[in-house]
């Protein structure tokens, strides 16, 4: 049930682009002769999501940042992977697309692709060197979330090919932020930077996350 409930989450929030910054039509003059100016990144994700190859080029050409992302964390790549738009996956990737970019939930595009089951897009993506053991905000990787029988086939067969240790990928977030935290406490210097979308800071995902021995740690530091 609650794997449920978190893919149920999970869809309604990949799916706020609609009617969203990366869901505009293109700039447009008012009547008083004021040009109406889009982000740029929103204006390269809008010719993302219309399949717009050429224009693409263009916009990457004159420096659009092909790992844009909008308020959510998802990059253009992400929204290839969550349309089953495999060629268009390839094209970001053979572009300079981050395969491994997480949104602000901690997906990366193979966790897209193997919530959806999109299994050519998820051996893509996996042969571009995506990691199997990418961990989301909940503490679930690609393998955990996926659902059908051949996608786990293919998401075990390469955890294991790696070696990837599931367990040790979990508490890797934890490890570091300790780690983190103890150099603060003992050098007197706190170099916290908040997330630049959320704003979150180190307390605020120890706290969020039950990391104990971290908001300990941080508080000692004087956070």
């Amino acid at each position: 049930m609650k794997m449920a409930d978190a893919k149920q989450k999970r869809n309604e929030q990949l799916k706020r682009w609609i009617g969203s910054e990366t869901d505009l039509e293109p700039p447009v003059v008012k009547r008083q002769k004021t040009k109406v100016k889009f982000d740029d990144g929103a204006v390269f994700l809008a010719a993302c999501s219309s399949g717009d190859t050429d224009e693409v080029l263009k916009l990457l050409h004159r420096g659009a940042d092909i790992n844009y992302a909008n308020v959510d964390g998802l990059t253009a790549l992400h929204q290839a992977c969550i349309d089953d738009n495999v060629d268009w996956v390839k094209f970001l990737v053979e572009n300079g697309a981050n395969i491994n970019q997480p949104d602000n939930e901690g997906w990366i595009p193979l966790h897209a692709a193997a919530s959806c089951g999109y299994l050519d897009i998820a051996e893509f993506l996996i042969g571009q060197g995506a990691h199997v053991g990418a961990v989301n905000s909940e503490g679930d990787t690609p393998l955990d979330i996926a659902e059908e029988e051949a996608m786990e086939e293919l998401l075990q067969n390469e955890v294991n090919r790696q070696g990837v240790d599931i367990e040790a990928a979990r508490k890797e977030e934890e490890r570091i932020m300790l780690r983190d935290a103890r150099q603060w406490l003992n050098s007197g210097h706190i170099n916290d930077v908040r997330h630049a979308k959320s704003g979150g800071t180190a307390l605020h995902v120890a706290a969020a996350k039950g990391y104990t021995g971290v908001l300990k740690l941080l508080i000692q530091a004087g956070l």
